[in-house]
């Protein structure tokens, strides 16, 4: 018992000396030895006298000593054998609960109280009636043999050149989603962004809407060290994003050049009789256009260069306008 006082006098707190332990009154092997009931497992406890320090008490693998000292306010606990945790009560602030984390995520975000989202939702759910009662319906072959002539003899007036340019504009436009949305993708609580964004090349945004209604905005800096691989070193490149620009806008021009009164007869025959694959890409190719601002005023708001008017700007000339933004948008932190 002496023994075991003299290695506890090394984590005793202010105020209790080791004399005070040591002293045959308070702490003797008789005493130790003999029964007490008020303190189980054999532990020793010094009694509590006028003028002297809190008793302190200790039980096998856990000891605690809480210091009332003014200014200090230093807590130490033992939880388990051999482990010492200090941590400071008085003095401190802990963050906890925050509602916005540092990279600008708001995980109060509720997607059903917001207007931009609710029109997202109804547009994904106008997409969705287009090709259901507004379609043309059976023409799944003539869509079979339309896509064969997009990609065995691409541009080269075997198409209608409006649904040609159109058709090759829906390979476009989410890539530039990806560019924009992948730097906010981390940690969504509610979908994943790299599957939808996939998924769009081929069903646009049929596979795109839901992620884009549900996700929470991340407006907060980004930066480049913290996204993955592809999404800094091909994403956020300046030669991609010419790349898509330059592409863009042959399309506009291809679709421009080729502009005639047949051409857009032969369209508009596409459109209401001959191919649901011509009216549903349309009408895919306008919601995808449509929720394109909200997309990229974030993206300028984590950059910190957002201007409404601005964001307007880029998103007012469908397919070309985004890349423009692509290409003039400021790099982010290393």
């Amino acid at each position: 018992s002496l023994a075991f006082a003299r290695a506890m006098t090394t984590m005793l707190p202010p105020g209790v000396s080791s004399a005070s332990l040591a002293a045959p009154s308070s702490l003797s092997p008789a005493r130790c030895l003999a029964p007490a009931p008020a303190v189980s497992g054999g532990a020793c406890a010094s009694a509590r006298t006028r003028g002297s320090a809190p008793a302190q008490t200790w039980r096998p693998g856990s000891f605690s000593s809480k210091s009332n000292t003014r200014g200090t306010g230093r807590v130490l606990t033992m939880s388990s054998p051999g482990k010492l945790v200090g941590s400071r009560s008085r003095g401190s602030v802990s963050r906890a609960g925050s509602s916005e984390g540092s990279d600008g995520a708001d995980s109060s975000f509720v997607p059903w109280t917001e207007p931009s989202r609710l029109a997202l939702a109804a547009g994904w759910l106008a997409l969705g009636s287009t090709a259901v009662f507004v379609a043309p319906q059976g023409t799944a072959d003539f869509d079979t043999a339309l896509i064969t002539d997009l990609i065995s003899a691409p541009f080269s007036g075997a198409t209608n050149p409006i649904f040609e340019a159109l058709f090759n504009s829906l390979g476009v436009i989410p890539t530039v989603y990806a560019a924009l949305l992948l730097p906010g993708a981390k940690d969504q609580p509610r979908l994943p962004a790299l599957p939808p964004i996939v998924a769009s090349f081929a069903l646009g945004f049929f596979a795109l809407g839901p992620y884009l209604i549900l996700r929470e905005p991340r407006e907060g800096p980004v930066t480049r060290s913290s996204l993955g691989w592809g999404t800094r070193t091909v994403l956020e490149s300046k030669p991609f994003a010419v790349f898509n620009a330059a592409f863009a806008t042959f399309l506009v021009g291809y679709a421009g050049t080729n502009l005639s009164s047949e051409a857009i007869s032969g369209f508009v025959q596409l459109w209401t009789e001959q191919s649901a694959l011509c009216c549903v890409s349309s009408c895919d190719l306008l919601v995808l256009s449509l929720g394109m601002y909200s997309a990229v005023s974030e993206d300028m708001k984590r950059r910190g260069v957002f201007t409404p008017s601005k964001a307007a700007a880029f998103c007012l000339l469908p397919v070309v306008g985004p890349t423009l933004w692509l290409v003039t948008r400021p790099a982010l932190e290393e």
